[in-house]
């Protein structure tokens, strides 16, 4: 006879309560994405970076790492292997940038559309999962909030200090 394994429990907040909102959309953001980035990584060798880039590309106006950076929030580097390794592979293209020749600019081949198209299937599959608990009020309601909170964290400190 084996020993019981104790399984830990599903992680439970009051509902009324504001705390941990930061750890719930943690959660939530680890499960939406640890599928996505692991079947790109095994269909298709990318990295989360690599991913990052392609999509900042496509739905931003960002056409610099520097760019993709400030969009992003990830680290300079890890932009900056991103954009080597999409390159290389033939996913995007560098130029120099006409007014600013210290600053290249970024674009992606059309290997890397079909790339990005590849990518928005799974994430139309991912926001169906997520979405599916929402009436479709509720989602316009969640849609308006998320914007609402995205825009100004951009500009929210670098550091733990808040």
């Amino acid at each position: 006879m084996s020993p019981k394994v104790k399984q830990r429990s599903a992680l439970q907040f009051d509902p009324d309560s504001l705390a941990w909102i930061g750890l719930r959309l943690t959660v939530v953001s680890s499960r939406y994405m640890g599928p996505i980035n692991a079947v790109l990584e095994q269909n298709q060798g990318l990295s989360r970076d690599d991913v990052t880039v392609a999509i900042c590309l496509s739905i931003t106006n960002a056409t610099s790492a520097q760019e993709i950076v400030r969009y992003t929030g990830r680290p300079k580097n890890s932009v900056s292997r991103a954009v080597a390794s999409l390159e290389e592979r033939g996913f995007l293209r560098r130029y120099s940038d006409a007014s600013d020749r210290r600053t290249s600019k970024l674009s992606l081949t059309a290997q890397g559309t079909r790339l990005f198209d590849q990518i928005t299937a799974c994430f139309v599959q991912r926001d169906s999962l997520m979405l599916r608990p929402l009436s479709e009020r509720e989602r316009h309601e969640f849609n308006r909030l998320l914007n609402k909170i995205s825009a100004p964290s951009a500009d929210w400190p670098k550091t733990g200090q808040g």
